[in-house]
């Protein structure tokens, strides 16, 4: 498990676990990573930057949504299987609701051009968002030359030789836990 670098007495009620999760959910527009960080770590100070990251890695080698995943990974840690109910359900709740509704016009109106295009438009956008925010998460690894090489080399691992993500995590991770406990990331 996962230890909090944050003071251990804080513990948010399962209201505002709710009402978080809820805040992630309804703003996460192109993606809820970024929107997540900033409540979660910035606004509310639930996590610091460490967990917030060390959390997401987990999240990200496990099947499913990261933000899915992250909101029951909080939800347990300070309320156990109801908190994790509760997140999820704040989280899942109102965009499910909104794209059951989106994918209905979708069907609808997805031969025109003009959404064609849209839809291409919304696409470079979400990717440059998504670059944005590693550029953030990468952020302390910058400051160091094999933190470079480290994620550079995910990156190479992932889009050029077309490895599974659950490789890169495995194999990436371990040099990262070798360096790590060398000092030298």
């Amino acid at each position: 498990m996962i230890e909090s670098s944050a003071p251990t007495a804080f513990v948010p009620s399962r209201r505002a676990l709710f009402l978080a999760f809820l805040q992630i959910g309804v703003s996460a527009f192109g993606g809820a990573l970024p929107w997540g960080r900033r409540i979660l770590v910035e606004d509310r100070e639930w996590l610091s930057e460490r967990d917030f990251t060390e959390i997401v890695t987990v999240c990200q080698a496990v099947p499913g949504p990261n933000m899915v995943n992250l909101a029951v990974f909080i939800g347990t840690r300070y309320h156990g299987i109801v908190g994790a109910l509760i997140a999820f359900a704040g989280i899942v709740g109102v965009p499910l609701t909104i794209l059951l509704l989106l994918n209905e016009v979708y069907h609808a109106f997805a031969h025109l051009p003009q959404v064609k295009s849209g839809m291409t438009g919304m696409a470079a956008a979400a990717t440059a968002y998504l670059l944005f925010m590693s550029l953030k998460m990468g952020g302390p690894f910058w400051k160091r030359p094999l933190g470079i090489v480290l994620c550079a080399a995910s990156a190479s691992l992932a889009f050029f030789a077309h490895w599974h993500m659950a490789l890169v995590l495995l194999v990436c991770g371990a040099v990262g836990v070798v360096l790590s406990k060398r000092g030298q990331l």
